[in-house]
């Protein structure tokens, strides 16, 4: 099979979280079904397969690129979410605590901004269908990044969307938190108007989980786990960076972000404080993905993107 070294990279980090994931989930006792991978694997393998047809019998890499990347995050991402849930439970206090004051300091409430937003329920409805769509703004990055040959931009987001996630997850360990959903609890009103997609009682079994941990992974009331850093800040992000150079991209995508960020502080539950922190992994990440992949790949092996980038 024939992979470009950014793609051996990620295959390679997705297999060592598979083989961390399922020695935690042996040696904890965790119940895992077939069903928590079927679709991801599944996909992920038809994916490359069809990469594969593409890259090395139908001379076709803009396919070929767009389904790798598909395929492989989806897989990494499978195993991203399994790694961080076996971390539980975790033996140190949540710190939403220590963020809230952070917040107070910067003259943010998760719970006036809530307020705020039920003043205005057709907003609030905007906001919260963008905040659905954060995954599939992502992928829609590779994909146009693929659709143009753009493999530097392409590669270095993937590699960069991968150790953001890796340094998010880390931090998450070692600090963990559930946002300020998990802090604070809300008027039932405005709780009734704004229907934050993260709310307080999602907060509350994120707390649970924390101390006690998970025995059954189909029993699991919720699906994202980590307040601090924000994870949908880099999604939101990596996107916008990679496709800063195509005008046209570039300013969709300024016009998203700007209903995204509200979107994330409302209804991801989240302290200001997480998504600066976001903020400050997506640079970082996205600057050491450029140097990996410039490290891996040599200038003479370097395609030209189908058209040269709109001028800043």
């Amino acid at each position: 099979m024939v992979f470009h070294p950014a793609e051996r990279t990620i295959l390679l980090i997705t297999g060592a979280l598979g083989v961390a994931s399922f020695f935690l989930v042996w040696w904890k006792g965790i119940a895992v079904g077939p069903e928590f991978f079927t679709f991801s694997v599944g996909f992920a393998a038809v994916m490359i397969g069809v990469g594969q047809i593409y890259r090395q019998f139908r001379d076709s890499e803009r396919i070929a690129l767009v389904t790798h990347v598909l395929g492989l995050f989806v897989a990494y991402s499978a195993f991203g979410v399994l790694f961080n849930i076996v971390l539980l439970p975790r033996p140190t206090a949540p710190i939403d605590a220590a963020l809230v004051r952070i917040d107070a300091w910067l003259g943010y409430s998760w719970p006036a901004l809530v307020s705020w937003f039920a003043e205005y329920p057709a907003f609030n409805d905007i906001v919260r269908r963008v905040y659905a769509l954060t995954l599939i703004q992502l992928l829609c990055a590779f994909i146009v990044l693929g659709a143009l040959l753009d493999r530097r931009r392409l590669h270095a987001a993937a590699l960069g969307t991968v150790i953001a996630s890796l340094a998010t997850i880390f931090c998450w360990a070692l600090f963990p938190s559930g946002g300020a959903a998990a802090f604070w609890t809300l008027d039932p009103e405005v709780e009734r108007i704004v229907r934050p997609v993260v709310s307080p009682a999602y907060g509350a079994e994120l707390n649970r989980l924390f101390r006690e941990g998970v025995t059954d992974l189909s029993a699991m009331g919720v699906t994202g786990l980590v307040g601090f850093p924000s994870f949908h800040t880099v999604m939101a992000l990596i996107s916008l960076i990679a496709l800063w150079p195509y005008l046209i991209a570039r300013l969709v995508l300024i016009g998203v972000c700007l209903l995204l960020f509200p979107a994330i502080l409302v209804h991801g539950g989240h302290n200001l404080a997480d998504v600066l922190a976001g903020v400050v992994i997506t640079i970082g990440s996205w600057v050491v993905g450029l140097k990996i992949y410039d490290a891996q790949t040599p200038l003479a092996a370097e395609p030209r993107p189908v058209a040269a980038p709109n001028p800043v």
